[in-house]
């Protein structure tokens, strides 16, 4: 008796998962203009990071820059200005008091534009034991404070140098209320060839304000050099975008023309069948159904045109479309009514899906129900469709002899390629294939896939 069972979902259980659903396998439609918008703004967005951080780069550097050119300026007075008006009475504790003052008044008459000019908040003049023996400040003068390695490493090398004032210095107590001071120094020698350590103390706002400058040089060029590869480096992305897009539709179109070509060929065998051999064998079931004694090879005629005309449905099958999905599925399902086992289609009017996914949906059913009428007995089959939340699902339920769920369970095996072409409609869109069955029970197969899937692989 072929059969087990009546309702129109025959098989129970937990469902086996032999397929979970995976976006990342998807070949979804490609939203271009978001692609191209998306690779515009980043362009844009990394070009102005990539300013940006030249920019704050260039600050650190336009600041060491400024040092270096207060450090310079301070040498070139140290030896223009500075060391041609010293007199060695300066630093000669032998000298006499007016020789030592005629020496700071040339001193001073040597630096008074400087002072004027304003490039200098102070000046000093230190001899290498740490007295002042001239400054701009007469209170610091013959006062002795001791020199740091790095003013007695100036003093060794004949080096200039700067680094930020510390006015918590005793010696710079004259100093505070300027605000932060950069303080350079340059060796200098008399006349006789002993070595000076001469000062000079500027503003920290005047060198960041040169940092400033400098830095704006620096922000005009990276924004500008960026500004200009964007101008270059847009156009061609755009470009590429766009002939990616056009090779695809060109693809798309390709693979249209190959369906048709296809379609046309299995219309033409089917017209061909149709015309020739279908007619010529039921014309001949005819007249020999009208013998009493070829009865019986009449009927075994009458079906083979049967067993043809379901062979050309499978050759031309309908084309699914949302509005003419159950066609398609009533093309697919022919080989179970052939056999002799009822069909039920529950399927809507229109189902709001792509073209792959309505294909899919086609080919899993016409596998499912071809699986039913080669080893399930069953007498009934059911085929419903449903659409909702941005995907399809389709169920195929028989009221067969059903099976163990765990000889499918491990993944294909060979002998069962109606199992694993099932598996690959689910794998191909990226969907889900749930299986629900126990030997006695029926089998009911349930796939799930995106409603906007873009092509099967």
């Amino acid at each position: 008796m072929r059969g087990q069972r009546s309702s129109d979902t025959p098989a129970a259980g937990t469902p086996l998962v032999l397929v979970a659903a995976d976006p990342r396998r998807r070949t979804a439609r490609t939203p271009w203009g978001r692609v191209l918008a998306g690779v515009v703004v980043a362009a844009v967005v990394g070009g102005a990071a990539v300013a940006t951080a030249g920019a704050l780069v260039s600050q650190r550097t336009a600041e060491g820059f400024a040092v270096r050119d207060a450090t310079s300026d301070t040498a070139a007075l140290a030896r223009v200005v500075v060391e041609p008006a010293l007199a060695d009475a300066i630093a000669d504790r032998s000298a006499s008091a007016v020789d030592r003052a005629a020496a700071r008044v040339r001193l001073d008459d040597a630096v008074a534009g400087e002072l004027r000019a304003g490039s200098a908040v102070r000046m000093k003049l230190w001899a290498a034991d740490g007295t002042v023996l001239w400054s701009d400040e007469p209170r610091l003068v013959g006062e002795r404070f001791p020199l740091s390695e790095e003013d007695l490493e100036a003093l060794r090398s004949d080096r200039s140098d700067a680094e930020v004032s510390d006015l918590d210095e005793p010696e710079n107590r004259y100093e505070r209320g300027n605000g932060p001071l950069l303080e350079a120094y340059q060796a200098v020698h008399t006349p006789s060839g002993e070595a000076l350590l001469f000062e000079a103390y500027e503003r920290y706002d005047d060198v960041v304000a040169r940092a400033a400058d400098l830095r704006r040089s620096f922000a005009v060029l990276a924004f500008g050099t960026v500004a200009v590869v964007l101008a270059l480096l847009v156009p061609l992305l755009l470009w590429l975008l766009l002939r990616i897009r056009s090779g695809q539709r060109l693809r798309e179109r390709l693979l249209g023309r190959a369906l048709d070509a296809e379609a046309a060929e299995r219309r033409r065998m089917a017209a061909d069948l149709h015309d020739g051999p279908v007619q010529d064998v039921a014309g001949l079931a005819l007249s020999l159904g009208a013998d009493p004694a070829t009865r019986a090879a009449a009927t075994v005629l009458r079906g083979a045109v049967s067993s043809l005309r379901t062979s050309m449905s499978a050759i031309r099958p309908s084309a699914p479309t949302p509005d003419g999905l159950r066609p398609a599925l009533d093309d697919a399902t022919a080989r179970a009514r052939a056999a002799g086992i009822t069909t039920v289609l529950d399927v809507p009017d229109h189902v709001h899906a792509s073209p792959a996914a309505l294909l899919a949906v086609v080919r899993f059913v016409r596998e499912a129900v071809w699986n039913t009428v080669k080893h399930a007995d069953a007498s009934r089959v059911v085929v419903s469709v449903a659409a909702a939340g941005g995907s399809v699902r389709v169920v195929v339920a028989d009221d067969g002899s059903g099976f163990d769920p765990e000889r499918v369970a491990g993944g294909p095996r060979p002998g069962h390629l109606g199992t694993t072409l099932l598996r690959e409609v689910a794998e191909d869109t990226g969907g889900a294939l749930l299986l629900r069955t126990a030997p006695g029970t029926g089998t009911v197969w349930e796939l799930e896939v995106p409603a906007d899937v873009e092509a099967l692989r």
